[in-house]
């Protein structure tokens, strides 16, 4: 069933909104803490190694092992 016209917004309604919301952002740009916390990097510099020294596996046993220990 089709909504009616009267409960949306015609395309130039949105735009204008758009324009607006875009406009009170450039007045208020965020504070250096907030962006520079925005421009982190997306992974942190793990190795494999790191990581299943934080899971608790043993890295110091060789892989022809097969789980003996030394």
């Amino acid at each position: 069933m089709k909504r009616s016209t009267d409960r949306r917004w015609s395309p130039a309604e949105i735009w204008q909104n758009q324009k607006e919301h875009y406009a009170r952002m450039v007045e208020h740009p965020p504070d250096r803490k907030a962006s520079a916390d925005f421009h982190r990097p997306a992974y942190p510099n793990y190795t494999v190694e790191d990581a299943l020294k934080k899971w608790g596996v043993d890295t110091r046993k060789g892989v022809d092992a097969g789980g003996a220990e030394h």
